[in-house]
């Protein structure tokens, strides 16, 4: 384990022995609409598909083994987005955040 990776590269905490080096988190998928939801006349896409992305890093890009986000860090990234996705579910119509 390199020196740089001892410690969260954010927040400063030592990383525990048993911990891999996490260098960012990222959701990056194709959901296929078909199979999901009915598939109703009026829609124009012949191959109806949506892209999902999520993504973690830390400010200044990623530095592969040089970087680590330790997992306090990363929970309060995940929290941001959960946050962000429950007011988008609750903006919509008849939506509610879980």
């Amino acid at each position: 384990m390199s020196a740089r990776n001892e410690h969260c590269c954010l927040c400063g905490e030592r990383r525990r022995i048993t911990q891999a080096p996490l260098e960012s988190l990222s959701l990056n998928e194709i959901v296929r609409i078909e199979g999901n939801r009915p598939l109703q006349e009026g829609r124009w896409e012949v191959s109806p598909q949506m892209l999902v992305n999520v993504c973690i890093w830390r400010n200044g890009g990623t530095a592969p083994g040089q970087t680590h986000i330790c997992d306090g860090c990363i929970t309060l990234g995940l929290q941001h987005v959960k946050r962000f996705v429950d007011g988008a579910l609750a903006s919509l119509p008849g939506g509610e955040a879980a």
